[in-house]
């Protein structure tokens, strides 16, 4: 008898993780736990407290606040003592915690649970800049940096705003962080990238570079998770029957494990990936529950992505193939000799002051020779939009290619110091650019991506 657990009237499920307080009122009032001057005396209790928080903001010395100042140290108060009560065994528990304690005793209890939090949060961001994943990979070193989550530790206001999550959080997580604010959320966000990190250490880091480089050569500026990629392509090397240790995969294999994958259904596929991740955990002899319940946790997300995968006919997608951007092959672009620069001065006025759009591009077809000359005219020369069509017109791919190597299309905030002429120059070579076919627009970017100004 004395193993038979208690019943709890109150169902967990039910309750809010984000507005735990309210939701724990409204439970135990339709449970018939707390009755209509239960939940009076707790709002007035609440009321009084807010005048006495409210006061103490301005340090007494106005008689009012701004309604939306007063409604978010309200959302403030209740934060804090939802926080406490979310620490006791049970919603039950946390029930005859409102009956039998008053509401600035437990707001108490949960800012002493708040500075403590603080402390264990603090070490483990600290662990997790230990343990780091050394990436290119820009929201990742961000998020991680002092004026990404580092900020939090400076700007957390406990008292007044404890439900805020003052951070500059962009990377994003594989399993992220979902109905959680404040001292609570970067936690948990913590706790998750420490996770991740210390399953990504497991391989080297030039491995992991040119995975997300194979993915794309631009994985720098994304926003991808890492852990995610690096996952699939460890399940991918396990169904391929080769070693996850360098995280290698083929064409050959790809369209393999496409072939054999497509025969299963929605349900034999989850099983063979289940059976991967078993596998997988077992070599690489993770040990720490909290990295094997995580990885288990991401499954049904890389499990849809490869079924998505196989559907589209974009497995290769999923699977990456690694690319070691050293061994690219490159393309030496030579520029050319340039005029003299009275001949170059000449050439300028004479596109000035011709009064038709041909006569001008033929001056220019005929006179000048070189890339950088070419270049040059397309800033000083004031082109027209249709003008700087009939130049690009007449240049081959790898000469296009190496103006955008040379003037990289770049946002409005980007661009914000650029002078006008090199504004124009991109904004037509990037229109030109997206009218081209597709598969020429895309030879063109890869002859961008090998390019090497000589």
């Amino acid at each position: 008898m004395g193993n038979i657990k208690n019943r709890h009237i109150i169902d967990s499920n039910n309750l809010s993780e984000e507005s735990y307080f309210i939701s724990i009122l409204q439970e135990a009032y339709a449970c018939g736990l707390l009755y209509d001057s239960d939940i009076e005396n707790i709002q007035l209790q609440c009321i009084d407290f807010l005048a006495y928080k409210s006061e103490r903001y301005d340090g007494g010395e106005s008689s009012s606040i701004r309604v939306e100042v007063a409604e978010n140290i309200m959302k403030s108060n209740l934060y804090t003592i939802g926080l406490y009560l979310k620490s006791l065994p049970d919603a039950d528990s946390a029930v005859s915690e409102l009956k039998s304690t008053r509401i600035d005793e437990i707001y108490k209890k949960g800012r002493d649970l708040i500075d403590e939090k603080i402390r264990t949060v603090k070490h483990i961001y600290k662990l997790a800049k230990k343990n780091k994943v050394f990436t290119l990979n820009y929201t990742y070193n961000a998020t991680l940096d002092d004026n990404g989550i580092g900020t939090f530790f400076r700007l957390y206001n406990p008292d007044y705003e404890a439900h805020e999550t003052p951070a500059s959080i962009d990377y994003q997580l594989c399993n992220p962080v979902i109905n959680l604010e404040g001292i609570e959320f970067i936690q948990k966000y913590l706790e998750n990238l420490l996770i991740e990190n210390e399953f990504c250490r497991n391989f080297d880091t030039q491995d992991i570079h040119y995975l997300l480089y194979g993915y794309d050569e631009g994985y720098k500026d994304l926003l991808i998770n890492i852990f995610e990629h690096v996952l699939t392509a460890g399940l991918g090397c396990l169904l391929a029957n080769k070693s996850i240790k360098k995280l290698e995969i083929s064409e050959d294999e790809i369209q393999f494990l496409d072939k054999e994958l497509s025969k299963d259904t929605n349900y034999s596929l989850a099983l063979k990936l289940q059976n991967a991740t078993k596998k997988l955990i077992e070599k690489m002899n993770i040990i720490n529950p909290l990295v094997e319940e995580y990885i288990e946790r991401s499954l049904p997300k890389i499990t849809s992505n490869i079924a998505y995968g196989i559907k589209t006919n974009a497995l290769d997608k999923v699977f990456v193939i690694p690319i070691n951007p050293d061994l690219k092959q490159k393309i030496k672009f030579l520029s050319g000799v340039k005029m003299e620069d009275e001949d170059y001065r000449k050439l300028i006025n004479q596109l000035l002051i011709s009064e038709y759009s041909l006569d001008r591009i033929a001056i220019i077809k005929e006179k000048v020779e070189s890339f950088n000359d070419l270049e040059d005219i397309l800033f000083d020369s004031e082109l027209n939009d249709e003008e700087m069509a009939l130049v690009f017109d007449m240049l081959e791919d790898i000469e296009i290619a190496a103006l955008i190597k040379q003037n990289p299309f770049k946002s409005d905030i980007q661009a914000v110091d650029l002078s006008e002429a090199e504004y124009e120059l991109r904004l037509n070579l990037e229109e030109y650019i997206n009218h081209l076919p597709i598969g020429r627009k895309e030879q063109i970017f890869e002859m961008v991506s090998v390019i090497i100004d000589e």
